[in-house]
């Protein structure tokens, strides 16, 4: 055999089995979801699949992530899908603290910002801040705004 037959085989071969390899790789790329991590956020319905964390310890077990509205209790309160107790007993919170009231967005804010929340142009600008400023109107009030 020549060595020009030699290497057109080579080539050949190699491109044979490149081709069988990218069509392996468009298999498998195809048959992916969008995103292999889990739903993190609390949900009504329970997990479809094992978690890929740790397991549930007892602190966690304890508490249930399934709504539980008592007989007769409408309004907001009814439609909390996750008790306020479940964010705090997990297991990789246990040393945070979690804060989920109000902040005080206002305390040592600088006079702009106070100015640009509360300020008089900033009455102006809206339908309730001028209403606002209509009630400090009729009240006799000395400053109107800030």
């Amino acid at each position: 055999m020549r060595p020009f037959s030699l290497a057109a085989s080579a080539v050949r071969t190699a491109l044979s089995g490149a081709q069988s390899r990218s069509t392996i790789i468009t298999t498998t790329a195809s048959k992916r979801t969008f995103s292999s991590l889990p739903q993190l956020r609390p949900s009504v319905l329970p997990p479809a699949h094992g978690t890929v964390f740790r397991t549930a310890n007892n602190a966690l077990s304890r508490v249930s992530l399934t709504p539980s509205a008592p007989a007769g209790v409408t309004g907001p309160e009814a439609l909390d899908l996750v008790p306020k107790t479940a964010i705090t007993a997990h297991p990789a919170l246990a040393g945070v603290q979690i804060r989920c009231g109000p902040r005080p967005t206002m305390a040592r804010s600088s006079r702009l910002i106070r100015k640009r929340r509360h300020g008089f142009l900033s009455r102006l600008r809206t339908r309730n801040g001028r209403k606002v400023l209509q009630r400090r109107k009729d009240k006799k009030r000395s400053v109107l705004s800030m």
